[in-house]
């Protein structure tokens, strides 16, 4: 049993998962919520309930963590900083900063070599909107830079509708051309200050810019798989990633790959990696922590990941009969809320 402790800040669901993997080579967890009532609580040693900007319990929070990570990059930077001058932070506090600023991060990708993303142009207010939805042919989607997921935060722009956008606060925000794409993918880096694996890549189908299915593997060919690895690990190396990096991809129709989003933790696409792999995303994520080991993930078996959203959740009970299902110990059912996962097996 180790005497050592992961602090974790966010008790959601991939916190929970972060707690699980960590009890199983005895490391203890404390995890920072901003809720009472956390999907993690039942899973870990200790918590401090407190808002995120209260320095008070930041500064428990850092003296009771031996080292310390993130279930979210909506953190803000100040908070990072003031973490990582005490304790290993990992990812960094400057590729979340990347990560969770849109304008940032499309700036980082298109910077790297043979690395794209969708067309887009930073906007502040409504004549930057006007002149931008007009170059993108009013095929578009508004998104403020940070803060925003799930869907949240966006807006799509078209020129019937752009007057509604007049008096609006367009401050801070960035539009995105939208993407005629045959496929959504995705691909998880695992890397330490030596070694890195990566999980093979995943087909992701989103509704309302909530992912719904993720299916393992995904029917792309060796070529396109090949490329997508290759970029996942380029744009780790560039970031000297030191965790978990979950690198979203747009597959074109004729076959181009642009980056889409970049998440810097476990990823909801890596779910299928708890009942697939020999080693899950969290698996890795905490031996990175704790002993900075890396595993290859050695996937045994095909399956399909179903998120459970809202008012699905009613009939988790009824699913645990037949499928591995995953509660998320959520109060307070909500639309468009992930409240849990199950896995189907091929």
């Amino acid at each position: 049993m180790s005497n050592k402790t992961l602090g974790i800040i966010g008790g959601g669901q991939l916190g929970m998962f972060i707690c699980i993997a960590a009890r199983k080579v005895g490391l203890k967890t404390l995890v920072y919520s901003q809720e009472e009532n956390f999907s993690a609580r039942k899973f870990c040693d200790k918590h401090i309930i407190g808002n995120i900007k209260s320095k008070e319990k930041i500064e428990e929070f850092i003296e009771d963590s031996d080292f310390c990570t993130v279930e979210t990059e909506n953190i803000h930077k100040d908070i990072l900083r003031m973490i990582e001058k005490r304790k290993n932070l990992f990812p960094s506090s400057n590729i979340i900063e990347i990560s969770q600023n849109r304008l940032l991060e499309k700036n980082f990708l298109n910077s790297l070599e043979n690395i794209e993303t969708t067309k887009f142009f930073e906007v502040n207010n409504f004549k930057d909107l006007k002149e931008s939805a007009k170059n993108l042919n009013y095929n578009c989607i508004l998104k403020t830079q940070e803060f925003g997921y799930d869907g949240k935060g966006q807006s799509t722009v078209k020129k019937e509708n752009l007057c509604q956008f007049e008096n609006q606060i367009l401050q801070n925000c960035i539009i995105e051309e939208k993407v005629n794409f045959k496929l959504e993918i995705s691909v998880i880096v695992a890397r330490n200050s030596s070694n890195m694996i990566v999980y093979p890549p995943v087909k992701n189908i989103h509704k309302e810019s909530i992912l719904r299915e993720t299916i393992f593997p995904a029917k792309i060919d060796n070529h396109l798989k090949q490329s997508a690895i290759e970029k996942a690990i380029y744009i780790s190396e560039n970031l000297d990633l030191n965790g978990i990096l979950a690198v979203e991809m747009f597959i074109t129709n004729d076959d181009q790959i642009l980056i889409n989003e970049l998440a810097p933790r476990p990823h909801n696409s890596g779910h299928w990696t708890m009942d697939a792999c020999k080693f899950s995303q969290f698996d890795n994520l905490v031996s990175i922590i704790n002993c900075n080991e890396v595993y290859e993930p050695e996937p045994y078996r095909n399956c399909k990941m179903i998120n459970i959203i809202g008012e699905e959740y009613m009939s988790l009970k009824k699913m645990k009969n037949n499928y591995k299902t995953y509660d998320y110990f959520k109060k307070n059912i909500k639309s468009n809320r992930k409240m849990g996962h199950y896995v189907l097996f091929e």
